[in-house]
Order: C-alpha cells, then sequence, then structure tokens
C-alpha cells in the first residue's frame, strides 16, 4: 500500500473526529453529535489536535524529501499540493493549527484572543466541512464502476 494513501486516509479520519468533536462543542444546537458531553468532546478534539499536528509535519516533511530529491512522480494521494485543492487545503490546515494553538494556549489568559481565535476557528470549520463535501463528491468518479467499452459493429 502507498504511503501518500495511507497518510490520506488517515488525515481524513483525523480530521473528521476534529469535525465532530469540534462541532458537538459549538454550542447547544449540535450538541447531540456527543450526546451534549463537552467534557469528552473537548478531550478527544485536544487529543486528535495532536495527531492532526503530527501528520500535517510528516506530510510536510515528506514532502520537502520529496522536492530534495527531485521526485517528480505524480502521487494522487497526498493531502497538500502546489495548487487547487491542495493548497486550499494547506493554508486552512496552517489556520486551524494556529488559532487552535491560540485557542488552547490563551483560554485562561486572554479571553480576547481565545475570542479572536475561536471566531476564526468556527467559520473556518464551516468552510473546510463544505469543501470537504465538495471535494468527495469531485472525487466520486473513483467509486464508480468501470463502464464497458462500447461494443463495436452494432
Amino acid at each position: 500500500m502507498k504511503f501518500d494513501f495511507i497518510l490520506h486516509w488517515l488525515w481524513a479520519i483525523v480530521f473528521s473526529i476534529l469535525a465532530l468533536s469540534g462541532i458537538a462543542m459549538a454550542g447547544a444546537k449540535y450538541g447531540w453529535v456527543m450526546q451534549y458531553d463537552i467534557a469528552t468532546a473537548d478531550i478527544v478534539h485536544r487529543l486528535a489536535a495532536v495527531v492532526y499536528v503530527l501528520l500535517t509535519l510528516i506530510i510536510i516533511i515528506y514532502e520537502m524529501i520529496r522536492i530534495l530529491r527531485r521526485d517528480k512522480t505524480k502521487k494522487p494521494w497526498l493531502v497538500f499540493g502546489p495548487s487547487g485543492y491542495g493548497l486550499f487545503t494547506f493554508i486552512t490546515t496552517l489556520i486551524f493549527i494556529v488559532t487552535g494553538a491560540m485557542i488552547w494556549l490563551f483560554m485562561d489568559s486572554s479571553h480576547a484572543v481565545t475570542a479572536f481565535a475561536l471566531w476564526i476557528h468556527d467559520k473556518l470549520t464551516y468552510l473546510a466541512v463544505a469543501s470537504v463535501i465538495w471535494h468527495i463528491y469531485m472525487k466520486s468518479h473513483a467509486l464508480k464502476w468501470p463502464k464497458k467499452k462500447a461494443q463495436k459493429g452494432r
């Protein structure tokens, strides 16, 4: 199995856990996602965030090694890329990591910083979830059965 394929799906699973636990903490409207257990959602979200950052670092190091080796082979499963959805994913990931760290570090000391970071983190979550839905829709052709070629001579 290819390394980029494994990274892609590990990253997707961790992102899904982060999205679900984060949405559960967003307010009473979505608390049902984790049965209104906000404390468990917070712990799950923080643990998944650590894994998310580690996976992101692994992906960045992997991509840097490929650049240094001048490896031009196409890796369709890589999470980040120089253009299109890969670039969007890279930028949103960096913003998620920075704002998440701000929320984690300044939760008890600066309410203004926490509120600002929470606002960005919250709005970016909805944008990222919408983009994931779009991404799944656009890549759904990979799940279709191969069509038989039209028979010649009909």
